[in-house]
């Protein structure tokens, strides 16, 4: 160990299992029953967690829990898209319009030059733009890292992207 540390070295105590300066340590005694009352009263008053303590729920009361966190009442919910956008990737024309893309590409990104796991990206979106889902020229490739970055905001290196505006 590094001089002036006083870690674990041999010789050293820990403080937590001996009497540190002379204080007793304050779990050394339990609780008397008054106390634990007192406790558990105070507890259940202020309705925090803990005065719940070891409970469970009713299944009724699970029941309504698990209803009231579905669809519209969960804070992720966008409103039944899942269904759509997965009935639409899965279709024939998808398929079509994504190897058109690729090939069109040569399997190339369009930012940064790369030829591993290339995936073709909508340059307008499903959700804003959802009569151009199949339009060839809603499309371009990028690799997986700059489709990444583009789908979560950042800006695709513009100066590489000179064939068309995107």
């Amino acid at each position: 160990m590094p001089k002036g540390i006083k870690g674990f070295q041999k010789g050293n105590r820990l403080w937590c299992k001996a009497n540190h300066r002379g204080h007793k340590p304050t779990h050394s005694q339990p609780h008397t029953e008054e106390a634990k009352h007192k406790m558990s009263e105070h507890w259940g008053k202020v309705g925090c967690a803990k005065g719940f303590l070891g409970g469970h729920h009713s299944i009724e009361a699970r029941r309504k829990m698990s209803l009231a966190r579905r669809a519209n009442g969960h804070w992720n919910w966008k409103g039944g898209l899942t269904e759509l956008v997965r009935g639409i990737r899965r279709s024939p024309e998808y398929y079509q319009w994504r190897k058109a893309i690729l090939e069109r590409d040569s399997y190339t990104c369009q930012d940064c030059g790369g030829t591993e796991g290339i995936e073709a990206h909508h340059i307008q979106a499903l959700i804003d733009y959802p009569e151009g889902i199949c339009e060839v020229d809603n499309g371009v490739s990028l690799c997986r890292d700059c489709h990444f970055r583009h789908t979560f905001g950042q800006k695709l290196n513009k100066n590489k992207l000179t064939i068309r505006k995107f």
